[in-house]
């Protein structure tokens, strides 16, 4: 499998963005609180029905975190360049290269899906 396929596969962005949700639970139990959840829970469902549904709908509702994570840029950006905050401390420095390739890694399973020219599109 090319580095692309595997950049592009549905599979692996569902599972990069797992992580991301779990992490932002874990953060909404110890540091923001339950209200975080309802920014945190909807994202989760996206990234389900994405999975689920594949093809162009599967595209879609990939592309609906994606774009909400386009907005975080500019603060990983900064939390990689500043160096720890009071929050996270220095495990900006794994989160933040991770959260840039899951948007990567998003953006390219959109395109494909989108295409239906996934392996697993059945649009």
């Amino acid at each position: 499998m090319s580095i692309m396929h595997f950049l592009s596969d549905i599979r692996n962005a569902a599972i990069a963005n797992s992580v991301i949700v779990i992490f932002h639970i874990w953060v909404a139990f110890a540091i923001e609180g339950i209200e975080f959840l309802v920014i945190v829970i909807p994202v989760g469902v996206l990234i389900a029905g994405a999975y689920y549904f594949k093809g162009k709908i599967g595209a879609a509702l990939l592309a609906i975190p994606t774009l909400g994570y386009l907005l975080v840029v500019p603060d990983l950006i900064e939390g990689l360049t500043t160096g720890p905050d009071a929050d996270i401390g220095y495990f900006i420095y794994v989160f933040a290269p991770f959260w840039l390739l899951t948007i990567l890694v998003n953006i390219l399973t959109v395109v494909v899906e989108a295409r239906g020219t996934s392996k697993y599109s059945n649009s």
